[in-house]
């Protein structure tokens, strides 16, 4: 926290602050907070992901592993004319369900061919005949939804990802076109100045971050030191303010020039008009921050959910869920290799067959 607290402007009492330097607080205490969890969240979902790989991964191979082999163990029984008509049903069924979620969920390639002996049809020309549809479909939505044609050589791509990229190439197009008319229209005299007054706005606040980089590059810049090892430190202050500059950081850039130049930020006299720039600055850094956050977060989403909300935000709990889902996997594990022991005997697989409903979508395995 003594980043933000070098930052804070105090007096005897709060009611002494004016409304700008309030507001330049408050932009610091959020930015200082943000900075610190984004740091911490993004090393927590670095270590949520690590120990996925290491110890959840290999159970969740594991056991996909045993769902194949009751899929072959389905397939035997198939062949067995002890099984009735109604029952091979099932099991043609259990089978096909089983091998498409594996081979679209897990990559199992390999059950293609079970697939492919109890559908009639193969994988591959299902699988081609789903894309066509979902290609026509793509074609329609952009003609309904966005007003977008296509020419004759794209009526004939049949290829999603490029469909899909000629898409986002023509609704950019589309924007672009529809902006440029709207800046065609004749702007009134208060549209013009407004536009003129934002300019020079953000001209200014440009000038506030500017002008401190150009005081720290001027102080700590190591060109011209003679001494080796202050030489060395001010490159390395250099690169933060350079980073920070280019971050357009200007929290950072504050922080800089109070602690390397030991400034009291309460006797530093920030005129209001100066003020006014520095909080519209950081105001645009903490929306970025923000963006930032968000962004992380939608990193940590994946097929099973959110990684933060299902393993936690700080270490004891990552920890407690990661050991719980590996305890709930290896059970399911055991359960998996318990059932094919007992459905190896045609009488126990009759019996399983009696509840197995093939309208049901339950996951018995």
């Amino acid at each position: 926290m003594s980043n933000q607290n070098t930052l804070i402007l105090t007096v005897q009492t709060d009611k002494n602050l004016s409304k700008l330097q309030k507001q330049f607080n408050s932009h610091v205490k959020k930015i200082n907070e943000l900075k610190e969890k984004l740091v911490k969240d993004a090393q927590q979902l670095e270590l949520i992901v690590s120990r996925i790989q290491t110890d959840i991964v290999p159970l969740e191979y594991k056991h996909i592993d045993k769902i194949v082999e009751m899929v072959y163990l389905f397939d035997k029984h198939y062949d067995d004319k002890f099984f009735k008509k109604k029952e091979k049903e099932k099991i043609a069924h259990f089978i096909l369900s089983k091998s498409e979620e594996l081979i679209e969920q897990a990559g199992k390639d390999e059950l293609k061919v079970m697939f492919d002996k109890y559908a009639g049809q193969t994988y591959d020309e299902i699988a081609e005949e789903t894309e066509t549809e979902s290609i026509d479909l793509m074609k329609q939505m952009m003609k309904d939804m966005f007003d977008i044609e296509l020419d004759e050589e794209e009526e004939k791509v049949n290829d999603p990802d490029f469909l899909h990229d000629i898409f986002e190439k023509k609704l950019e197009e589309k924007e672009a076109f529809e902006q440029a008319s709207q800046k065609e229209k004749k702007k009134t005299a208060k549209q013009l100045e407004k536009e003129e007054k934002l300019k020079e706005e953000a001209q200014n606040i440009n000038k506030a971050a500017r002008s401190i980089y150009t005081d720290l590059v001027k102080a700590y810049h190591p060109d011209r030191e003679p001494d080796e090892a202050e030489r060395e430190r001010k490159t390395e202050i250099m690169k933060q303010i350079t980073q920070a500059y280019e971050k357009n950081d200007l929290f950072e850039l504050l922080r800089l020039k109070i602690s390397l130049q030991s400034i009291d930020i309460n006797a530093w006299k920030m005129a209001d008009e100066q003020l006014k720039y520095y909080n519209k600055l950081l105001k645009e850094q903490l929306i970025e921050l923000e963006r930032e956050h968000w962004e992380l977060y939608n990193k940590a989403n994946g097929p099973s959910g959110n990684l933060f909300q299902r393993f936690g935000l700080d270490n004891d709990t990552t920890k407690t869920r990661i050991k719980r889902e590996m305890t709930r996997i290896k059970n399911n594990i055991k359960s998996i290799e318990n059932d094919i022991n007992m459905l190896r005997m045609k009488e126990n697989m009759r019996a399983f067959l009696k509840t197995y409903n093939m309208f049901d979508d339950d996951d018995f395995f």
